[in-house]
């Protein structure tokens, strides 16, 4: 070894665990022990005796604060200078053991002296891609990032082997392994000429857990048109392997190294040939030198030293002991001090949940319910298990269905590029049933092994899936158990497994013929199944419908957008994706509970729901739609309400809480559909035919009868509400007049006068008597059925009681408890 690495080497040996003894500003335990004097590694270091632990887990950034010099040594040099980290701690073990000057037992003496100890760094600050990874990298202390999508099962690997020679029987110890099974080059008896005959002696060599781990590059990092690259993690010890799931986003602090590719080696791929044994072979592997074929035997995988799952600053096995001694507490460490000062101002805000749709949609107009059900999908409810183990989900699902150019797929993408959980974006018709839940796969070493899919990889997070209606029968329901129970059961190959599948279902689908046609139920606009539609929590229905008002909106915020001039909607961003980021996970750590008083009131709303509209059944009577309200949509008003109760922070789920998830359930399922208006009831069109009965007028006066008074007279919903508001706006707006002094009212007359001279389509005397017509009757129906107006009968003179029944007039104001959802 050179000069400079001896000295490295020894300054690492003898004064990187000096550092031990010194006080450190920045304690990540806040349990400090007065037998240790609150030195935090050195206390560490002495947990190691115990059975389940072997690695010591050190700040690489309080090991440059300490030596600057020494810590660009170890990262330049890190495969080089790991074995002797690892040596220096069991030195340190028995150092300080004696120095205690304690009585060790046998037992103690024995782990301490044939015990393998790891050395684990984080808080490193450099984070390399995978695309990134060089042969300049080798054996240099790197970080990497990634999402897991494969785990091997954990196998003991031999480290250092003790072997006997078959001729004389002299033990050769001590053999080291370099990543294959490596025997002794020559017999020790200096008589014995043997190179080739060894046994392994089981029973003195040293095995350790060993375990394969397989990532891939995350979808921020993939240049578009480029397949993501994958990279073996190697993890040894036994308190560090299974560490990570399929699925996870994490971390890996370790170095790049060198190993066999045994899956060439074996199948002879990669321009390599097999040549026989005897004549002209020894039945080795040889590359084709004479096309210029190099021999590619070799591959680069990553040596892990320890792993911090994403959002997170520590090692998994850290959190796992913080978790164990605060069980069942709120953990909010995670948060600087500057963070947890904004997440406070937040829960403040009287208007946070509007800000916080308005910041996490910015580029997307109106739709106001379908952004406050995709945020309220993000804090989630609380997943429970009931007495018989019965796992009860707490996650949301979200189905929008809608017309195309109606930003569905907008919605999706914003989710997937911010969730500070775990998100994945796949598309219905790209995915098969195994690329949605999972795979089994043969492994380069011959065995079979589990890879995970879609819904995996979004374990504890939320799974985009655009173009769900695209979907195949069978793919659909292979998710059925994944959406409801959030398990995925695999029986293949031999292979027989129950995976998880916590996650959060937000699809896009198109109705049947690309356009949802309001005369059809919502079941005959959309080609699910009716077990896929119940295992949804809200269904929002999106129409590309003519407005005016809206149209200029949504064009001058696209304008905006593609001139890059979006100043006009920086009022509308309050909340930053960061403050956004972490209040939500903020706001998960609480998990609120129901009062006395909430569940009267559940109980309550769940009644109203199946009696409001029932249609001998239990059906929500919506044109020529039935929709059931069953114990699920009761299981999605509890989540929605505690999903509330998440985002205000509170312990508790209130009454107010559950009113707004009342109202989105009642927003999204109940009122999708509605029917042609009828303007004239069964009364009137008998007396209008006992009219024309009785009538003996010429043939024009006749015709101009039957204009004015049809026996049927309907309006589209969409008409009859837009009729209704602008009915309400001006009403509204005189009633300001009324309080201030400056008018006595509007009647009946002055506000037909009004809607006529505002209508631009008329063109005809027919389409004046005809809109006349219809004004009459909603401001009938209005008045009688609905309710929203309410008629002023004024004081007239005395004598004129007949004329004024048979000509009404009276003054209309609006009813003081309606309130427009649309206005």
């Amino acid at each position: 070894m050179p000069i400079r690495g001896q000295m490295c080497v020894r300054r690492v040996f003898g004064t990187l665990f000096t550092v031990f003894d010194k006080p450190l500003k920045e304690l990540l335990f806040k349990e400090q022990t007065s037998e240790t004097d609150g030195h935090k590694y050195l206390t560490e270091a002495l947990e190691l005796i115990k059975p389940e632990r072997n690695t010591l887990f050190v700040s690489f950034k309080e090991l440059t604060n300490w030596d600057q010099e020494l810590a660009i040594d170890v990262t330049n040099n890190y495969y080089r200078f790991y074995p002797y980290l690892c040596r220096s701690v069991s030195t340190l073990i028995n150092d300080e053991k004696h120095k205690s000057n304690e009585d060790l037992d046998d037992l103690t003496l024995n782990v301490i002296k044939n015990k393998d100890f790891y050395v684990g760094f984080y808080d490193f600050a450099d984070r390399t891609k995978l695309r990134e990874l060089r042969a300049t990298k080798i054996s240099s202390l790197v970080k990497i990032v990634g999402q897991v999508v494969r785990t091997h099962s954990v196998h003991p690997e031999l480290i250092s082997g003790t072997f006997e020679c078959f001729d004389c029987g002299t033990e050769v110890a001590n053999v080291e392994q370099q990543f294959k099974y490596t025997l002794p080059t020559i017999c020790r008896n200096t008589v014995c000429s043997n190179r080739s005959k060894f046994r392994l002696l089981l029973h003195k060599s040293r095995f350790v857990d060993f375990q394969k781990v397989r990532i891939q590059e995350l979808q921020a990092d993939l240049p578009r048109g480029c397949i993501p690259r994958s990279l073996d993690i190697v993890i040894r010890g036994g308190d560090r392997v299974e560490c990570v799931q399929p699925g996870d986003r994490a971390d890996f602090v370790g170095c790049l190294i060198v190993v066999p590719d045994v899956a060439q080696l074996i199948a002879g791929s990669g321009g390599l040939v097999r040549t026989e044994t005897g004549a002209g072979g020894d039945g080795g592997l040889r590359g084709l030198k004479a096309l210029g074929v190099r021999e590619m035997s070799h591959k680069m995988a990553f040596l892990a030293s320890s792993c911090i799952l994403e959002g997170n600053e520590v090692p998994v096995q850290l959190e796992d002991r913080n978790a164990d001694t605060n069980s069942g507490a709120k953990d909010f460490s995670m948060f600087k001090e500057e963070e947890i000062i904004r997440i406070e101002k937040m829960t403040k805000d009287k208007n946070l949940y509007e800000n916080i749709t308005k910041s996490l949609f910015p580029s997307i107009f109106g739709n106001e319910d379908i952004k406050r059900g995709v945020v309220l999908q993000l804090f989630g409810g609380i997943p429970k298990t009931t007495i018989e183990g019965t796992h009860l989900r707490g996650d949301i699902n979200v189905c929008i269905v809608g017309d195309p150019s109606t930003a569905k797929s907008q919605f999706l993408k914003i989710i997937a590029d911010f969730a500070p959980i775990r998100a994945i974006y796949t598309s219905g018709k790209a995915s098969t049933a195994a690329g949605l839940t999972a795979a089994v796969v043969r492994d380069e070493d011959g065995g079979f092994v589990i890879e995970a899919g879609a819904l995996m990889l979004a374990d504890q997070g939320i799974c985009c899936i655009d173009e769900f209606d695209k979907m195949d029968i069978r793919d659909q329901i292979a998710i059925h158990e994944a959406m409801e129970q959030q398990t995925i059961s695999i029986t293949k190959a031999g292979v027989k497994a129950t995976l998880n599948a916590r996650t959060s279902i937000l699809a896009a689908a198109n109705p049947i013929g690309g356009t949802y046609d309001r005369s059809k139920s919502l079941r005959n606009n959309l080609s699910f199944s009716l077990p896929i539609m119940s295992r949804f929590d809200l269904f929002f229905i999106l129409l590309d419908e003519c407005n005016e008002t809206t149209d200029y909106a949504i064009a001058e915020r696209i304008i905006d957008m593609h001139s890059g001039n979006m100043d006009n909607n920086s009022d509308d961003v309050v909340y930053s994706l960061d403050d956004l980021k972490n209040y939500i996970r903020f706001a998960r750590q609480f998990k609120p509970k129901m009062t006395l008083e909430s569940e009267k009131y559940l109980v309550e709303t769940y009644k109203q729901l199946r009696l409001s509209g029932c249609d001998n059944g239990g059906g929500f009577k919506s044109g020529k739609q039935s929709w059931r309200i069953t114990v699920r949509q009761l299981e999605s008003l509890i989540r929605l309400s505690e999903a509330m109760a998440r985002m205000n922070c509170s312990d508790f789920v209130e009454t107010k809480h559950i009113k707004e998830a009342s109202r989105l359930l009642n927003k999204s399922i109940l009122k999708i559909d509605e029917p042609d208006v009828n303007l004239v009831d069964t009364e009137d069109t008998h007396e209008d035919e006992e009219m024309e009965d009785m009538s003996k007028e010429p043939d024009s006066q006749k015709d101009m009868t039957d204009t004015t008074m049809p026996s049927t007279l309907k309006i589209s919903y969409d008409v009859y509400k837009s009729i209704t508001n602008m009915f309400v706006i001006r009403l509204q707006r005189e009633e300001l007049k009324i309080e201030e002094g400056n008018s006595d009212g509007m009647k009946r007359s002055e506000l037909i006068e009004w809607y006529l001279n505002e209508c631009q389509d008329i063109e005809t005397e027919a389409d004046l008597v005809h809109k006349k017509l219809v004004c009459d009757r909603v401001v009938d129906k209005l008045i009688n059925t609905d309710h929203i107006l309410i008629a002023l009968q004024t004081p007239e003179p005395i004598g004129t009681e007949t004329e004024k029944e048979s000509t009404p007039d009276p003054i209309l104001v609006v009813h003081p408890d309606y309130v427009s959802e649309d206005l």
